[in-house]
């Protein structure tokens, strides 16, 4: 196998790993936290805020590990990305 195919792959395999390693550790965060408050079968990746930086965030991720969060649930064990919370609404 060439040296230059051998480097790609090697660097699509950290990528890939540091991709799936990214996606768990930030959707099971999420679902520890989204069971602390009991929001049932959806989470956030990040602790909500009233901020555009928060909902660049948590909207990116949501964009970006659709496809691992989709097999996460196929497989029984995700739950959906929540939207943003309704803020400052009251009774």
């Amino acid at each position: 196998m060439p040296k230059r195919v051998r480097c790609l792959l090697v660097l699509f395999g950290v990528l890939f790993v540091l991709y799936v390693g990214s996606y768990y550790v930030l959707s099971r965060r999420g679902y520890a936290e989204a069971d602390r408050y009991n929001m049932g079968k959806c989470f956030y990746y990040f602790t909500p805020e009233n901020t555009d930086s928060w909902r660049f965030r948590n909207y990116t991720c949501g964009d970006l590990f659709l496809p691992l969060n989709a097999v996460d649930r196929w497989l029984g064990f995700g739950r959906y990305a929540a939207g943003e919370p309704l803020w400052g609404l009251s009774r």
